[in-house]
């Protein structure tokens, strides 16, 4: 029996006012340790942009090394990980989702004399969710 190989579609959401130009990109990879240390990353580009007392909390988060493991875990169980940081301005969500792929790299079947479609972008090539 074959599987869906899996990967993990990392999402940033905010809401509220005070974002300023903190601009940040979806990611795919296919690694559990590559997704949280995605949303560490993204949380610590956000972080200077948080008021002192969340700003605090955030940098106790980055350093909890406990709750990495414990992220990558609920990863690999196939559960999303989030996490948030809220101001009284703004809320920051990040979240990496478990997600399947499917194979598209089959022979597309065609009635012109044009050569088969042998490759199609994997998913989120394109910049969007899988």
């Amino acid at each position: 029996m074959k599987y869906l190989r899996r990967t993990y579609w990392c999402h940033a959401d905010h809401s509220g006012a005070g974002v300023g130009s903190v601009v940040l990109n979806d990611v795919i990879t296919d690694s559990p340790g590559i997704a949280v240390e995605w949303v560490r990353e993204s949380v610590r580009a956000v972080s200077v942009a948080l008021d002192r007392e969340t700003f605090h909390a955030v940098w106790g988060w980055l350093g909890d090394h406990r709750a990495v493991e414990a992220a990558v875990i609920e990863l690999r169980r196939g559960k999303p990980y989030t996490f948030t940081a809220a101001t009284p301005a703004t809320k920051w969500t990040w979240t990496a989702y478990p997600v399947s792929v499917l194979p598209l790299m089959s022979i597309c079947p065609r009635t012109t004399s044009r050569p088969p479609i042998r490759e199609l972008a994997t998913a989120g090539a394109s910049g969007t969710p899988p």
